[in-house]
C-alpha cells in the first residue's frame, strides 16, 4: 500500500538520528509502495519501522528538543501528540491480537489437514479470509488529525511523528494483504486449493500451513517489538510533560 508523499525535508548538517529516521523512511516508502511482498520484506518493513522510532526517541531525549517542546506554546502539540500516540498504540495492539487470531486459525488448519476433513479445512480457509478482513478494517478504523506544529528546531522532531505515523499504518496494512494473499480463491467463490489442501497439505502457492503459521509468528513478534518502541516514544513525551 503507498504511503502519502513526502512533505519535509532535513537541512544540510542535520542531526545523525534525524538523518537515520530519514533513511529508514525513505527505504519504507519503496517497499510498502512495492506490490510484491514476501514474509521477508514485512519483517524488514517492520523493524525499519521500529527504528525510526528509535531515533525519534533518541531525539526527544535530547536536551534541546526537551527544553523546546516543554515551553508552554509547545505543549498544546505535546499534549495533541499524547492522544495520537493512545490512538497508534491502539491500532498495533489491535493488530498483534488479529495476528493471534490468525495464527490460531492456521492451527485448527493444520489439525483439520491431518485428519483429513475436507469440510473443517474449508470451514478454516473461510474462517482465515473473514479474520483478515476484520484486520485491514481495524486498522482503516483509526484516524489521526495532523496536529498543529511548533516553529523553530522541533520542527524536524513533529514532522517525523507525523511521518513517521502514516508509514506505520500503511506498513500494518500491508501486512494483512500479504497474508491475504497466501490464500488464492476462485472468481466462483470456491476455494481453489480445497481439493489439494488435503492430499499436499497445502494452503497457498508458496507453502503449506505450517509454514504459514511460522510466517505469521514472526511478523506477530514483529509487531511486538514495535509496540515497545510505540511506548518508549510515548514515556518521553509524558517526561517532556513533567519538565
Amino acid at each position: 500500500m503507498a504511503c502519502h508523499t513526502r512533505s519535509f525535508s532535513l537541512p544540510t548538517g542535520s542531526h545523525p538520528f534525524l538523518l537515520k529516521a530519514e533513511e529508514e523512511l525513505n527505504k519504507l516508502q519503496a517497499s510498502v509502495g512495492s506490490s510484491s511482498f514476501t514474509n521477508e520484506i514485512m519483517l524488514d518493513a517492520i523493524k525499519a519501522v521500529g527504528r525510526v522510532y528509535e531515533s525519534i526517541n533518541e531525539l526527544l531525549c535530547m536536551p534541546r528538543n526537551q527544553n523546546g517542546l516543554s515551553h508552554m506554546q509547545h505543549r498544546r502539540w505535546v499534549d495533541q501528540e499524547l492522544e495520537e500516540s493512545v490512538k497508534l498504540l491502539d491500532m498495533c495492539n489491535t493488530s498483534r491480537d488479529n495476528l493471534d487470531t490468525i495464527r490460531d486459525c492456521i492451527q485448527d488448519l493444520e489439525l483439520a489437514n491431518r485428519r483429513g476433513d475436507l469440510e473443517a479445512s474449508k470451514s478454516k480457509l473461510k474462517d482465515y479470509n473473514l479474520i483478515l478482513k476484520k484486520a485491514n478494517r481495524d486498522v482503516k478504523m483509526h484516524l489521526f488529525n495532523k496536529n498543529e506544529s511548533p516553529e523553530g528546531n522541533s520542527l524536524a522532531v513533529v514532522s517525523l511523528f507525523l511521518e513517521a505515523r502514516e508509514i506505520t499504518i500503511s506498513v500494518l496494512q500491508s501486512i494483512f494483504v500479504y497474508l491475504a494473499r497466501q490464500i488464492v480463491r476462485q472468481k466462483s467463490s470456491k476455494w481453489s486449493l480445497v481439493s489439494r489442501l488435503v492430499e499436499k497439505r497445502t494452503i497457498a502457492c508458496k507453502g503449506d500451513a505450517a509454514c504459514l503459521r511460522v510466517n505469521v509468528e514472526e511478523l506477530e513478534n514483529g509487531v511486538k517489538s514495535l509496540f515497545r518502541h510505540l511506548i518508549q516514544c510515548r514515556v518521553s513525551l509524558l517526561n517532556i510533560c513533567s519538565l
